[in-house]
């Protein structure tokens, strides 16, 4: 057996499920997490609270990496 991540597009979803269906496809559902990890949440924070850093360009950005 193979397992294949499909990206349907909206309103296509219930036109593709009756599909596979008719092929005998077992279809499980799977919902994307667009939740934000720990360290991105904490930089997030970090910048809410002033504590960011501002760059005048790009150039110096870099520079201080």
């Amino acid at each position: 057996m193979q397992t294949l991540e499909i990206k349907v597009p909206e309103g296509k979803t219930r036109l593709v499920k009756g599909l596979l269906k008719e092929l005998g496809v077992t279809i499980k559902v799977k919902k994307e997490n667009n939740t934000p990890n720990s360290e991105t949440l904490t930089a997030m924070n970090e910048l809410k609270a002033g504590k960011g850093r501002k760059f005048k360009s790009v150039e110096e950005l870099f520079k201080s990496i």
